[in-house]
């Protein structure tokens, strides 16, 4: 995807919304907070507006800070399947369903083979982002919106 591409999307996106996609970042445990920054930066350059839980952030605060700043995409950093994460998949998804939040598309980055990929919205490697390479997984992110905003519309994956 050229940068005219993406800049087109967002135009379009922008067009529909009134404003830039938001997406709100949240790591799954202290050692995602490093590569939680570099994602951040890269969708910020994007074109996207990001928000960023803070490091203490439970469940049911990242769900409420889902509806707090009007996020279109909730982003979870998690390297490791469940270990030592101070935020369950699971226990996140009823939050974000306590809230009234199934709209926002919620989705993991870190291992392509998470066990709970099933359960979100997408999966994206984290490997990625060590090359800035994210342009595939915010055209992905953008069709999902724009199919969202047009009923009938598919999204070409």
């Amino acid at each position: 995807m050229t940068s005219t591409e993406l800049a087109s999307m967002l135009s379009r996106f922008a067009e529909i919304e009134g404003r830039h996609p938001r997406i709100l970042i949240a790591a799954a445990s202290h050692d995602e907070e490093r590569l939680l920054k570099s994602v951040a930066t890269l969708f910020a350059d994007g074109g996207f507006d990001v928000d960023i839980s803070p490091p203490v952030s439970d469940e049911i605060s990242i769900a409420r800070q889902v509806i707090d700043c009007d996020a279109d995409i909730l982003a979870l950093i998690r390297l490791k399947a469940e270990g030592d994460d101070r935020v369950r998949v699971a226990d996140l998804i009823s939050s974000l369903d306590a809230q009234g939040a199934q709209h926002v598309q919620f989705g993991i980055i870190g291992n392509p083979d998470d066990p709970a990929r099933d359960t979100v919205d997408f999966v994206f490697d984290a490997a990625h982002f060590a090359t800035g390479d994210i342009g595939g997984l915010m055209r992905f992110l953008l069709l999902i919106e724009e199919n969202r905003m047009e009923a009938g519309a598919t999204v070409p994956l």
